[in-house]
């Protein structure tokens, strides 16, 4: 498997180093080719990249306890990050979602990325804890530019009374919330691992309940069907998906609902909602980055999805 993985992040950054996919992959049926071309406004080579930026907004530190990771200090995610050519990345550890109380893992990450102006510090807040409104405070203070939610981790309803207080609460503050969908896939993951993926219905009733808060949703699929975007009264809210697990352009899924998720998400004028997310380094850079070579959005809306919002929502 780990063979496999690492060919196919060569392979990625193979395509991404193309401006057509008919001279990358050769003659190929035109049903398959049909809405994959990449496109040239969205491949900038890195070294020619000088004044434009790309914001990773799902990325992570630390141990996950059920696999190792590579690259998950500092020093060696910004080495990814090189790799990938990635300017900046949003970070939390991602043992905050296993601590009762992740205020210690908050105040490491304020330590750890204080050097490293390329790694952008996201605090954890466990809504449960009797002195959260606390942990708030020395986030802010710590110098984070935003918060994250671990609703099944840390066993709330991403809709309930708890969710929301802390929302609104970083909505007053101007923070955004990040709440990831899932964390791995729950097909595979380990038995002792309590993650599920969070209902999206819930997350839709979330942001309806606090429609100034700001709420990003990394690791998010299916989506073009989800109550995200099937709640008309959500569409002019500020929530964001990421390209991380999302598929543009799969062929092969036995949903047919399925098979263009972010592709119906834009045609439908989706595409506001949507930002560069990699899940590193649970996951490879490199499948965000061909999604993001081949979405069919025209060049602003694709400085929007690279860095513009993200600077925005983060406040850089």
């Amino acid at each position: 498997m780990a063979r496999w993985l690492a060919r196919w992040a060569k392979f990625s950054m193979q395509i991404l180093q193309r401006t057509n996919a008919n001279t990358f992959f050769g003659p190929m049926p035109s049903a398959f080719l049909r809405n994959r071309e990449l496109r040239p406004q969205n491949l900038v080579p890195v070294k020619e990249r000088k004044q434009k930026m790309l914001i990773d907004v799902n990325a992570w530190l630390g141990i996950w306890p059920f696999r190792s990771l590579r690259d998950n200090t500092p020093d060696a995610l910004i080495t990814r990050l090189d790799r990938s050519g990635i300017d900046k990345a949003v970070v939390s550890y991602i043992e905050a979602a296993f601590h009762r109380h992740p205020q210690s893992a908050n105040e490491r990450l304020a330590r750890d990325v204080e050097p490293h102006d390329r790694l952008i510090p996201v605090g954890t807040i466990n809504p449960l804890s009797p002195h959260w409104e606390d942990d708030l405070t020395a986030c802010i203070d710590f110098g984070m530019k935003g918060i994250r939610l671990f609703p099944q981790y840390h066993n709330y309803q991403a809709d309930g009374a708890e969710s929301r207080s802390v929302v609104q609460a970083c909505a007053q503050c101007n923070l955004p919330v990040f709440i990831p969908h899932r964390l791995e896939d729950v097909r595979q993951h380990h038995w002792m691992d309590p993650g599920q993926s969070v209902d999206l219905a819930q997350l839709a009733n979330l942001i309806a309940s606090v429609p100034d808060a700001a709420i990003i949703i990394p690791n998010a699929r299916p989506l073009a069907r989800s109550p995200l975007w099937v709640r008309e009264d959500l569409r002019d809210l500020n929530w964001y998906v990421d390209l991380s697990l999302a598929e543009i352009h799969y062929g092969l899924h036995k949903n047919t609902n399925a098979m263009k998720d972010l592709g119906y998400l834009i045609e439908e004028g989706g595409a506001n909602h949507i930002l560069f997310g990699t899940h590193l380094p649970i996951s490879y850079a490199g499948p965000a980055l061909v999604k993001l070579a081949i979405l069919p959005v025209d060049e602003e809306a694709l400085e929007d999805i690279k860095y513009r919002t993200a600077a925005k929502l983060l406040n850089l």
